[in-house]
């Protein structure tokens, strides 16, 4: 496994966007540009040996909407079509995994003060007080119906397998 990549600038307009991607972008597209404004374009697009985005779709409508006209990107050379389709699918899936330790994200954001975490996507966060948040005991938790859900503390949408009764 060769670890280094080569990550070059390439002219936004050189970029093909996957056109059968699964993923709903454009609720992020605003977040993803205010993070790429103040803190750089710190993670590059990853496109296939034809310049077609494999994972960035939504890095690239960020940098469209900025008018950025170019962008840091990876070619992953190295890919076949299925490995970029598996791989497309696959950073996707393995972030709406990962879920929050709210009492760290809680500590973290209280160490925030300059910078407003509502423009990335913790709408109110400063203003959330989170002893007051209720907790479901087991006699009243009720299974979710929708399979996406909100959490009402980070405002980070996952799967419904990934929120869980909280015992009191």
């Amino acid at each position: 496994m060769d670890l280094r990549s080569k990550i070059t600038l390439m002219a936004l307009a050189d970029i093909t966007p996957y056109e059968n991607n699964p993923r709903n972008n454009e609720e992020a597209v605003e977040k993803v540009a205010n993070s790429i404004k103040e803190f750089g374009f710190n993670q590059p697009i990853v496109v296939d040996k034809d310049n077609v985005i494999i994972v960035g779709h939504t890095r690239y409508l960020a940098a469209q909407e900025l008018g950025l006209t170019e962008a840091p990107v990876i070619v992953a050379e190295n890919l076949s079509e299925e490995q970029a389709r598996a791989y497309r699918l696959a950073d996707n899936k393995t972030g709406e995994l990962a879920g929050w330790d709210f009492e760290k994200l809680a500590l973290e954001l209280e160490q925030i003060e300059d910078i407003d975490m509502g423009d990335f996507g913790f709408e109110n966060a400063a203003d959330i007080k989170w002893a007051d948040v209720p907790e479901l005991d087991e006699e009243s938790y009720e299974e979710p119906s929708k399979e996406k859900l909100e959490c009402p503390k980070c405002h980070h949408i996952a799967g419904k397998e990934f929120f869980k009764k909280v015992k009191e």
